[in-house]
């Protein structure tokens, strides 16, 4: 599994499937509104190879509120200030995360580690 992006804390939107026209994908901006779609903000994503996750913070501890397999050749990741990524599911949902300007201080989001699987052999007979 190899990571592609990782960030905290971001504003993200996602927005349903045929909301978005294919000529706005790449300028698609996490503030502009789109009927249906949905913008949450203080949240860490993480991107890798074929799958995004999208945790927020909850009374409880993170809470993964999003993950899905997303098209790779989609992927749109900038590089500047901002650390924009866009990019397109397998179902046609379109999401943008955005780097936020606040600090995120407080959130269990920092150690929250979503690469928890380890994988273990037997030992040989």
């Amino acid at each position: 599994m190899k990571i592609l992006y990782d960030n905290f804390p971001l504003r993200s939107r996602v927005c349903p499937a045929g909301t978005v026209e294919s000529d706005q994908y790449e300028t698609f901006q996490v503030y502009e509104r789109i009927p249906r779609s949905r913008m949450v903000t203080a949240v860490r994503a993480v991107i890798t190879s074929d799958t995004i996750m999208i945790a927020s913070d909850s009374d409880q501890g993170p809470m993964l509120i999003f993950r899905e397999k997303y098209d790779p050749e989609s992927l749109i990741l900038s590089r500047d200030a901002k650390k924009t990524a866009r990019l397109r599911t397998l179902t046609g949902k379109v999401i943008v995360l955005e780097k936020d300007a606040n600090c995120g201080c407080g959130s269990r989001l920092r150690s929250w580690n979503p690469y928890r699987t380890m994988y273990a052999t037997g030992d040989p007979e």
